[in-house]
């Protein structure tokens, strides 16, 4: 996620005041978000699910925020890539099974308040829709007003995926500058996005 993007999800968790978020891909990102959730002592805390098909990258990823002493709030769930009903053929998504319990663990039962979709990976060529899944099989899991960021909207197959995702649910999505490489949405139910 570049630097751009980033400052985009971190707005949004200070401003709408995140605390149930999921991230879908890992990586510094993830240390990024503990810590500033870390940082913002919540009332009742902040639970963060973190799903990466990658199991080594799984296993960095959990090491740094136990290094950093702020995996305490943070479950990083591995997930591999298996054949998935909403995968475009030829594509994989995560093992959903995995997913689902993850969740339930991370989350405790509660909504998702800020969904990031980062994975699984998408840049290699035919596997554009990769990420496609993530909205239907999460949909029902998130929160009223929840916000979701979808990264490297400036690719076609991301693009393909947003207007997916707009013509199905319904949610709009809002570019960012270009150098932030990410689209923005917001379940109804909420007040509205801050414009940037």
């Amino acid at each position: 996620m570049r630097p751009a993007g980033l400052v985009a999800v971190c707005n949004d968790i200070v401003l709408n005041g995140r605390r149930r978020v999921v991230e879908l891909g890992s990586g510094v990102s993830t240390v990024l978000l503990a810590r500033l959730l870390t940082s913002r002592r919540a009332l009742d805390g902040f639970r963060v699910g973190v799903v990466e098909h990658d199991h080594a990258w799984a296993r960095w990823v959990g090491d740094q925020l136990d290094r950093e002493r702020i995996a305490h709030d943070v479950v990083v769930i591995h997930a591999p890539l298996l054949d998935h009903p909403l995968a475009e053929p030829g594509l994989q998504w995560y093992d959903e099974a995995a997913v689902v319990a993850g969740l339930d663990t991370a989350l405790r039962g509660d909504l998702i308040d800020l969904l990031l979709v980062d994975g699984p990976p998408a840049y290699v060529a035919g596997h554009g829709l990769a990420r496609y899944p993530a909205v239907p099989v999460l949909r029902e899991r998130l929160a009223p007003g929840a916000t979701v960021i979808l990264d490297d909207v400036e690719r076609p197959g991301e693009q393909e995926v947003l207007r997916r995702w707009e013509r199905e649910t319904g949610l709009e999505f809002h570019r960012r500058a270009e150098d932030a490489g990410v689209a923005v949405a917001r379940v109804s139910g909420g007040p509205p996005a801050p414009r940037s």
